[in-house]
């Protein structure tokens, strides 16, 4: 039968048939452009594989914006407290919770050290982790010269613990394994002295900010950074080279004959080497300590053989029109730092330094500051309680109805003006707010207030006003809090 290009698109070829066997293997790929385990999804070559690990560290060390961006970013995580949840809020998994708990406190690093440089994977674009285990058998005797030696622990459970979850240098990895279906089966790792190392992905933790097509290499979060940052990094140098320059270009004038003489087809030997001394000038000519020229001080002669006022040799600095740039480089230098802080959401941190912006806009950057910083942690606990967890608990042979959860608990910022005007609005409509412990506790919370502990204290209060009293008692320390914060601020 005669196909009709108008109406069959596929020019009469035809989907598979799906089968009960396909619902259950992959069929498509991933779309990752990778042979080999060499991974090329990168368009960029200078941002592909080790070398775009050397160019995200000069990035990190070299600009000060990105710096204070990623300061802001890790300082703010890792005052971050993380929580250890049961299994279930009615007490069951509490002991297991516990054991969690425990394995923070219980390596040759802290729990604040490995989550720093499990931050590394947002400039890298991924943190690659080896969970390196022990036997949680008390205190061991230190025997530094022995490699297997037994490691010491706080506990004496007879558990397997963590050791140690030390970081895989982003430099030092070359090329990933893969599965026929594209899932991540190891890596191999080049040291910078020793052998090429190759470690299974079941003794590894993966952390990256986005996993777009399963790329173990993820995506750092200065990608869309990079371009400024090259701009400011040229714009800076061209203006360093601008003043150093004397703001302008050099010229030096020399008599025509020689020239004539220098780039005759037979030179002159005296003429070529005194046009070159005049090009080594004019090329090197830079405010420093040994700043300065010599130039002949002969001048024209006119017909009669009389010295005239022109020179013969002369340096000057050519300068645009009016002795100004057509273009604005502070501003322009300016207008992609903000760029660079902008990809992040962090661009809260240029306010003071400009002339625009207002309180609440500022509120609002922060805000969404936190949430991108929120996302990032629920990342990393997400590998941590679907990865590290029940390992562990496999090794341990413990119960999987019982294993807890790590949860970040970022704190919470609230505008106390904003509860402070809801609270009363609520109040004046007439809704009933006290008594009620759990709101007053959560209040007291928020605006940073002492607890009341006492029950006394509680039936006193009631009986002193009832509802009414307490209520504005809460309002009054609130208010109160507001103004000392102000006044703190101010």
């Amino acid at each position: 039968m005669a196909v009709d290009p108008y109406t069959d698109g596929s020019a009469g070829w035809k989907a598979p048939v799906l089968d009960w066997g396909l619902n259950f293997r992959d069929y498509g790929s991933y779309g990752l452009r990778q042979y080999g385990g060499w991974i090329r999804e990168e368009f960029l070559p200078q941002l592909v594989g080790r070398e775009a690990s050397r160019v995200y560290r000069e990035m990190l060390d070299n600009s000060s914006t990105v710096g204070s961006m990623m300061f802001a970013i890790q300082q703010s995580m890792r005052k971050v407290e993380w929580r250890v949840a049961p299994a279930s809020d009615r007490g069951a998994g509490k002991a297991e919770a516990q054991f969690v708990q425990s394995l923070m406190d219980d390596m040759s690093h802290t729990w604040e050290d490995f989550v720093a440089e499990a931050l590394s994977m947002l400039g890298y674009g991924f943190s690659l982790h080896e969970l390196v285990y022990k036997r949680r058998l008390g205190p061991q005797p230190n025997k530094p010269n022995e490699i297997d030696e037994t490691p010491s622990s706080k506990f004496s459970d007879g558990r397997i613990g963590w050791r140690r979850l030390p970081i895989r240098g982003q430099d030092t990895v070359i090329k990933w394994f893969f599965d026929p279906n594209g899932q991540v089966q190891g890596v191999t790792q080049q040291p910078w002295v020793g052998s090429l190392i190759d470690i299974p992905i079941e003794k590894m933790l993966l952390f990256r900010p986005t996993q777009h097509k399963n790329n173990p290499e993820g995506r750092s979060v200065l990608r869309n950074a990079y371009r400024s940052y090259y701009f400011v990094k040229r714009l800076e140098e061209l203006e360093a080279i601008l003043f150093e320059r004397m703001a302008g270009f050099p010229v030096v004038y020399v008599p025509n004959q020689l020239l004539e003489k220098a780039l005759a087809p037979m030179p002159d030997p005296v003429a070529q080497q005194a046009l070159n001394a005049y090009k080594k000038l004019v090329t090197n000519v830079r405010i420093d300590e040994q700043m300065g020229a010599i130039l002949p001080s002969d001048p024209y002669r006119d017909s009669n053989g009389a010295p005239t006022s022109v020179k013969m040799y002369d340096f000057k600095l050519l300068t645009p029109e009016h002795g100004k740039s057509g273009v604005d480089v502070d501003k322009t230098i300016g207008r992609h730092k903000v760029d660079i802080l902008m990809t992040v959401l962090c661009d809260f941190v240029m306010m003071g330094h400009e002339v625009r912006g207002t309180n609440n806009l500022a509120v609002t950057r922060v805000d969404m500051f936190y949430g991108a910083i929120e996302g990032w942690l629920n990342a990393i606990a997400g590998v941590l309680n679907r990865y590290a967890l029940p390992r562990l608990w496999t090794m341990n042979a413990l119960n999987p109805d019982l294993m807890p959860q790590f949860q970040p608990d970022l704190a919470q910022r609230i505008d106390l003006d904003g509860l402070g005007a809801f609270i009363g609005n609520l109040a004046a409509a007439g809704m009933p707010l006290f008594p009620d412990e759990e709101l007053q506790t959560f209040l007291r919370d928020a605006a940073g207030l002492p607890e009341i502990t006492s029950p006394e204290a509680m039936a006193v209060a009631r009986q002193q006003g009832g509802t009414e009293t307490l209520k504005k008692m809460v309002l009054a320390a609130m208010a109160k809090e507001i103004k000392k914060r102000r006044g703190d601020a101010k």
